[in-house]
């Protein structure tokens, strides 16, 4: 009696009764259990029974002990109900399928550090009884996070292969968690996220923001038409900048592709200083760029105007901000660059969304932009994704609280 009560404080399992312990060697212990209740109720009839139709022994795998491999033998009972004559065979909240739920949870740890092949290889399972098992956690995983309140919702798009397969990431602004990974990065894969979310969980969003993509504004205006819409910030530098980086490469090139030098060689060193606001320029570099400035005067006029598209962000608020816009239309009406058009038409398709930048306490994508380095990260780990379930599974998985 004194080992039965000693194996069960060893085991810390709730609601099981060790019976004997059957093997024990050094590579294999195997505990005969069954469950401490004496009634139960049915599921069909709600009745009391303690009428026990058969016994079966099920093996439950569990945490190793070392190099020691641990086997529960569930001696798992069918009850017959008095009451409606029905029969049910008991379920354990301990127990995960064919496994112990501990031994689940390791699992699902383990691979937030390591490739499922690993995970499979440690605990001596296949890659699909590790992936269906991720799979299962992370479905309860994102039905917890989206019953939850989100105020300022994140979206962005990362890609599985580069050019060929997307997906839409959704991130929780407030607790970092991504609430979801859409297949696709086009307005009818997030609409379809939304309808599914319910009328109650959008009517709790305040703030949506994205990249400049119009497939997701549709979506947006469509079922958040009541959020206030942010452009993210480095996304609308990236277009700020475009306009430089045109009018760069057509003053740069000195002869065709084939000759050489095709470029002048101290403008093109200076292209990455180019895109640098004024104030994160060193003396040296700044002194380097006026002199390269003094013969390319073309090339300053658009470099000032990138930087005052960049004092746009910089401004205190929404009212300063309008009139460095409006100091920016000025400055380029007065000598058109025909590379900055392309900003010009920007502004003027996203001024709403960009202003509000101001207005919403200054809130950007970094976050998901953090998340998305880590997907990248598994990517290049990843081993066996097949396809998108996969990869969102597993991406889940890096964020706050996954288990």
């Amino acid at each position: 009696m004194v080992a039965k009560d000693s194996m069960q404080v060893r085991l810390h399992l709730k609601r099981l009764k060790v019976i004997e312990v059957t093997v024990d060697y050094p590579e294999r212990l195997e505990i005969v259990v069954k469950d401490t209740r004496t009634v139960v109720l049915c599921p069909s009839c709600g009745a009391r029974t303690s009428k026990v139709h058969e016994t079966r022994p099920t093996e439950i795998k569990d945490l190793s002990r070392g190099s020691q491999k641990v086997t529960l033998v569930w001696m798992r009972r069918r009850f017959e109900c008095d009451n409606c004559g029905g029969r049910h065979t008991e379920d354990h909240p301990e127990f995960e399928g064919r496994m112990t739920r501990r031994l689940a949870r390791t699992i699902v740890n383990d691979a937030n550090k390591m490739t499922i092949r690993e995970v499979a290889r440690r605990h001596g399972l296949s890659w699909h009884t590790v992936m269906a098992i991720v799979k299962t956690w992370v479905t309860r995983l994102a039905e917890q996070r989206r019953r939850r309140r989100c105020r300022i919702l994140l979206i962005d798009e990362t890609s599985l292969r580069r050019r060929h397969r997307y997906v839409t990431v959704l991130v929780n602004a407030e607790t970092g968690e991504a609430l979801g990974v859409v297949e696709h990065r086009s307005a009818k894969a997030l609409r379809a996220f939304f309808a599914g979310q319910g009328h109650r969980w959008l009517k709790g969003v305040e703030v949506v923001v994205t990249d400049g993509s119009v497939a997701y504004q549709a979506a947006i205006r469509t079922h958040l038409a009541h959020a206030t819409h942010v452009v993210d910030r480095f996304h609308a530098v990236r277009w700020f900048a475009s306009g430089l980086v045109e009018v760069r490469r057509r003053i740069q090139r000195i002869g065709d592709k084939r000759e050489r030098p095709a470029f002048e060689p101290s403008i093109f060193r200076a292209r990455y200083a180019l895109l640098a606001r004024s104030d994160h320029l060193s003396p040296e570099r700044k002194l380097s760029l006026d002199r390269m400035f003094a013969a390319n005067l073309e090339l300053w006029h658009a470099w000032r105007l990138l930087q005052m598209l960049y004092g746009i962000y910089e401004a205190s608020d929404e009212g300063d901000a309008r009139v460095r816009i409006e100091e920016f239309v000025l400055a380029w009406g007065e000598r058109p660059l025909p590379e900055f058009k392309t900003v010009l038409k920007v502004l003027a398709q996203w001024m709403p969304e960009i202003l509000a930048f101001h207005r919403e306490g200054r809130i950007t994508n970094g976050r998901l932009e953090g998340i998305n380095n880590k997907l990248g990260v598994l990517k290049r780990m990843a081993y066996g994704f097949v396809n998108a379930d996969n990869f969102g599974s597993r991406a889940l998985l890096l964020c706050p609280g996954a288990t």
